[in-house]
């Protein structure tokens, strides 16, 4: 493959990264775009990718390309990109939130073949998790191998409704903001009870981390794994009724309804 970001940022790194990691030496070759020198220079450096004067260029240069910028930037670059993007002969994969298929076909023509994905931050790390959905002119293949990509910094799969798309950005595109939004409260409370600072975040650290691997790598589910740690009359049980009498389970299904309603009125649904 021979793909093509647009945009140097965190997630292109990531991207173009895991794929020259994930398969064998000279199987994929990657290039980029970026305004920005710093991120341009990054970008090769920590991908080994070559980086490209201008979007033409990186056009003729490539297969597949990945549209890695800020949603607030495709109205400048989609008509750019259909000046230069030969009907049909590319793949184009957009990351930016909020862009739907419908936007990128009428800027970009209705024969190109489209996949709108949506990654989330962990896949800086290897561990993400991205849903696709794929536009009307999109191949099977085509999905396969934007599937590919993603999977190379962690999990992914392709689904045919573009309308999840607005509860998966709830779920985990916005997830790791709440989870990060409990560890904090988390910490604070730790220290409350008498922990010092420094060893309250290790322990809350290694507890959420090893808590996701726990059930990751096992075969219980999460009400399975509660009931383990679930004494009866026990230190959890005690914990487990002060956040039920506290509204906790509101509260996140309020989190996830806000974040999936903002998603949509951001995709103009």
């Amino acid at each position: 493959m021979r793909i093509g970001f647009v945009g140097g940022g965190n997630m292109a790194c990531a991207l173009a990264g895991g794929l020259r990691r994930a398969g064998p030496e000279g199987a994929v070759a990657v290039f980029a775009i970026d305004p920005l020198a710093a991120a341009a220079e990054r970008f090769a450096a920590e991908t080994g990718g070559a980086i490209l004067p201008d979007l033409e260029a990186l056009v003729a240069a490539t297969d597949v390309l990945v549209l890695a910028v800020k949603p607030q930037a495709m109205p400048a670059l989609l008509p750019e990109l259909a000046r230069v993007l030969p009907a049909g002969e590319h793949l184009v994969v957009s990351i930016a939130a909020g862009i739907t298929l419908r936007t990128l076909a009428r800027s970009l023509g209705e024969r190109a073949r489209l996949v709108r994905a949506m990654p989330n931050t962990p896949a800086l790390v290897g561990r993400g998790a991205t849903v696709l959905v794929a536009g009307a002119r999109a191949t099977l293949g085509d999905a396969e191998r934007a599937r590919e990509i993603f999977a190379a910094v962690g999990q992914a799969w392709v689904v045919a409704d573009e309308g999840l798309l607005d509860a998966v950005t709830a779920v985990s595109g916005s997830g790791p903001g709440f989870v990060f939004a409990w560890a904090e409260a988390f910490i604070g409370a730790a220290e409350g009870v008498g922990l010092p600072p420094d060893l309250a975040v290790e322990l809350v650290r290694a507890t959420l981390v090893g808590s996701g691997i726990l059930w990751q790598e096992g075969e219980r589910t999460a009400g399975e794994l509660r009931a383990m740690v679930t004494s009866p009359g026990g230190t959890t049980q005690a914990g487990l009724e002060a956040l039920a009498a506290g509204g906790f389970a509101a509260a996140v299904r309020a989190a996830v309804e806000a974040a999936a309603r903002r998603s949509r009125e951001l995709s103009g649904h």
